[in-house]
């Protein structure tokens, strides 16, 4: 997968995934968000019924699905967004560089493979892959994307 509109597709479709799964999130309550590290005191709200989980969860949720229709307005199969070639540089950013502690996960995890939390290494390796796809995609369609 080397074509752009393929490599910011894939892009889209990563970043809607996870905004379904952070919507999923907020319907399993207070276990999904301990299980998706969300924290202890974010898990404690929601078991307490407090909005706040929920409102931020969404939040989260509408800013990544934001990210997939900038990627699909990338790969052209959406209509042209505002700003579509620095936004999707900083979407792939972000994405990369949350994957970038991927190296120190997979270091522990040969350290200490007993303590290591291998859902943490897969989300860092859904994170790297998807920054990188949607990084190189905009770099391949870089004259669509940056044309005014």
């Amino acid at each position: 997968m080397h074509n752009a509109v393929d490599l910011l597709t894939f892009g889209g479709i990563v970043c809607f995934i996870i905004a379904i799964l952070h919507i999923v999130i907020i319907v399993a309550g207070p276990k999904a968000y301990r299980y998706f590290g969300a924290g202890e005191d974010l898990s404690k709200l929601a078991e307490k019924n407090s909005p706040i989980p929920a409102l931020l969860t969404a939040f989260i949720a509408s800013v990544i699905a934001v990210f997939g229709l900038y990627a699909f307005s990338g790969a052209g199969k959406f209509v042209r967004l505002p700003l579509l070639g620095p936004i999707l540089v900083i979407i792939g950013s972000i994405f990369s560089f949350r994957g970038l502690v991927l190296p120190v996960q997979l270091f522990g995890l040969l350290k200490n493979p007993h303590k290591a939390d291998t859902k943490e290494i897969l989300f860092s390796l859904i994170a790297l892959v998807t920054g990188a796809c949607i990084l190189f995609g905009t770099t391949l369609n870089w004259n669509f994307i940056f044309q005014g």
